[in-house]
């Protein structure tokens, strides 16, 4: 009964986030996924079986886990980037659509909105989407197939840079969440990316 509560639930969230994303257009992309982002995520710990919860309990081992993995990426994300605009020089003008739709809000809304979003996609994405994908598939299946629905729920945007980058961020992240069971690690991982690419040192800057 749980597995098949959880499902729902997973198909559900899939679903709002597609028209969240179809949205952003009228609504902007901070106000479409981040608020789609923040109430799904409440709704995935109020209505979760067991609630995901338990797995945010943090440990120095978690963080720090999470803190090498999001550097690792931020790094390889700006090595990679001048290569691939050189093999693929249309990556540049998608790169910079991309950070328009970051940037339209302030940097600071920006800011004070990064974690509860990025808090609510871990425990939609990781917490309950791959992990039923899981149960059901097996956990390599279920990562890939999980990183899969990720970068396709972000097409309607309009932007698929951006789906790429989701689906490889989501490999990562979420084979780190099977690996440790925890979401503290690829919230950390997640979080320090962001703010290392999108924020801080972003990829369209000379």
């Amino acid at each position: 009964m749980t597995d098949a509560r959880n499902t729902s639930l997973a198909f559900v969230c899939v679903v709002a986030w597609l028209v969240a994303a179809a949205s952003a257009e009228v609504l902007g992309i901070w106000s479409a996924i981040g608020g789609a982002a923040v109430l799904l995520g409440l709704a995935v710990l109020r209505f979760g079986q067991p609630s995901p919860g338990a797995r945010l309990k943090p440990s120095v081992r978690l963080v720090l886990l999470g803190a090498a993995l999001g550097g690792l990426m931020a790094v390889a994300t700006h090595l990679a980037h001048p290569l691939v605009v050189r093999a693929l020089p249309f990556v540049a003008q998608e790169t910079e659509r991309l950070y328009a739709a970051f940037r339209a809000p302030s940097l600071v809304v920006a800011a004070v909105g990064l974690v509860p979003v990025v808090a609510g996609e871990e425990l939609v994405w990781r917490g309950l989407v791959q992990t039923a994908l899981v149960r059901r598939f097996g956990a390599w299946r279920g990562v890939l197939l999980g990183a899969l629905v990720y970068g396709l729920a972000l097409l309607p945007l309009g932007l698929p840079l951006l789906a790429v980058v989701a689906f490889f961020c989501g490999l990562a992240w979420g084979a780190l969440c099977a690996l440790t069971g925890s979401l503290v690690p690829t919230l950390v991982a997640h979080l320090l990316w962001d703010v290392l690419v999108l924020l801080w040192l972003p990829l369209d800057t000379p």
